[in-house]
């Protein structure tokens, strides 16, 4: 049975698995629109960690688009505190030279935040609103779209299934309801793997226990040389490979070190060919730093002492259709798409989709069927452009992808975070300006 409100009438039942970012901002959404939600989180609750989840150091780039989106869903005084802004660019060339350049711009700029300061941020927001309830520990195992109910299980052993009116899969790049349905045949996967792996590594300012409060080279500003400008983001582009890092409060730059799984063909092993596997030492990570990232390796700082037992994640583009079923099920964020990392888009992205959801569910109040299939309408074509997006932005920064056409071309990380209104749009300029296709659309299939 749903819930009665104050007034009496029944309120409908949302259950949402899976309590990111965008599972605890959907949850407020659905929320503000009537439903009674239900959170399901396969992880312990926060507070057991010491408001840590893990030990993953990558931060997060919010764009405007997922600015705008937490607006009115969290204390934006809270985030402020949280964020770093960053309002330029600043690109690492082979030789020690580096080009600074901002957004065009003074208003625009991006925030750098921690992931687990986002997702604590949006989760103790959706706890406070009393319709919400969150629930740890417990794992969706089976969905049943007919008589709409989902079975769960916590840590003990113990099962049960829950009804609901709506159900949210906003469980990741994994999604147990997303593999659900596909085993089901009611969704479809579309995969490409990129070959490419990443791991973090962590950059100290080198005066960090000096007091000062900038990086060698600027200052809290952004000012000086701009090796290592704080309010910027940086990126490393290399023959074949990368590395991208974000601003921290703490004075580090959080990095993610992106390598082919194997190598270049041929040349297994070779220091101009690098992969993981070859950088299993702190010695010989190293020794590549100081080949390939000099200004980076004066100042590496390993999270770990040992780099083997850093994770290294595979990179892979995965975009889902439908992703509404019946007018009861609903697949956001990186349960419906996940999307390379080379574009800062993947958290924009899901939260842009309870953003979406929002208006639907305004514009067709009382229908959810209809609000469902709007906003599937309105996001699946976004989807699918994000997606081949951030996949050529990473062709131009391991140097395989097309260069501007002219001086007038937006650079591609600009024109998606600023200059273009949705992600299509963004797309067809890229297009047009680069006079060259974008083959980037996710084509292999894969089951779930």
């Amino acid at each position: 049975m749903s819930a009665r409100t104050s007034s009496g009438t029944s309120a409908p039942r949302a259950v949402v698995v899976g309590a990111g970012p965008v599972g605890c901002l959907a949850a407020q959404v659905l929320a503000r629109h009537g439903y009674t939600v239900d959170v399901h989180e396969k992880r312990p609750h926060y507070t057991e960690h010491g408001l840590r989840y893990d030990g993953r150091t990558i931060n997060l780039s919010l764009s405007p688009r997922g600015i705008d989106a937490l607006d009115g869903y969290c204390d934006r005084a809270a985030l402020d505190r949280l964020v770093v802004p960053m309002d330029r660019r600043v690109r690492h060339r082979p030789d020690g030279r580096v080009d600074v350049a901002g957004y065009g711009r003074d208003d625009w700029r991006n925030l750098s935040i921690d992931r687990n300061d986002l997702n604590l941020l949006l989760m103790t927001s959706a706890d406070a609103v009393p319709a919400v309830r969150f629930t740890f520990g417990t794992e969706c195992t089976g969905v049943d779209p007919v008589t709409r109910r989902v079975a769960l299980t916590d840590r003990r052993g113990r099962s049960w299934e829950a009804e609901y009116d709506l159900l949210v899969g906003a469980d990741g790049t994994h999604s147990a309801v997303r593999d659900r349905l596909a085993e089901q045949g009611l969704t479809h996967c579309r995969q490409h793997r990129t070959g490419v792996e990443y791991r973090e590594i962590t950059l100290r300012p080198p005066d960090e226990d000096g007091g000062g409060d900038g990086y060698g080279g600027g200052d809290a500003d952004g000012d000086g040389d701009g090796r290592m400008t704080p309010r910027a983001i940086h990126v490393w582009p290399r023959d074949g490979f990368f590395m991208v890092g974000l601003p921290s409060h703490d004075g580090s730059l959080r990095c993610t070190l992106v390598l082919p799984r194997e190598g270049s063909p041929g040349s297994p092993g070779s220091p101009d060919s690098p992969a993981f596997a070859d950088l299993m030492t702190e010695e010989a990570l190293r020794a590549f730093l100081r080949r390939h990232f000099p200004d980076a390796a004066e100042i590496f700082h390993p999270a770990e002492p040992d780099p083997s037992k850093v994770p290294v994640t595979p990179i892979s583009v995965l975009t889902t259709a439908p992703v509404v079923h019946d007018g009861s099920v609903l697949l956001v964020g990186d349960a419906a798409h996940t999307v390379a990392p080379f574009l800062g888009q993947g958290v924009n992205l899901g939260l842009e989709d309870c953003a979406v959801l929002a208006r639907s569910l305004a514009r067709l109040p009382g229908d959810q069927a209809a609000a469902l299939d709007a906003y599937q309408r309105e996001r699946l074509p976004e989807h699918e452009a994000a997606a081949a997006l951030s996949l050529a932005n990473y062709a131009e920064l391991n140097g395989t992808g097309p260069r501007p056409a002219g001086p007038d071309a937006v650079p591609l990380p600009t024109l998606v975070n600023f200059a273009s209104s949705t992600y299509r749009e963004a797309l067809d300029i890229y297009t047009r300006d680069r006079r060259v296709p974008v083959a980037a659309r996710p084509s292999r299939p894969n089951g779930g």
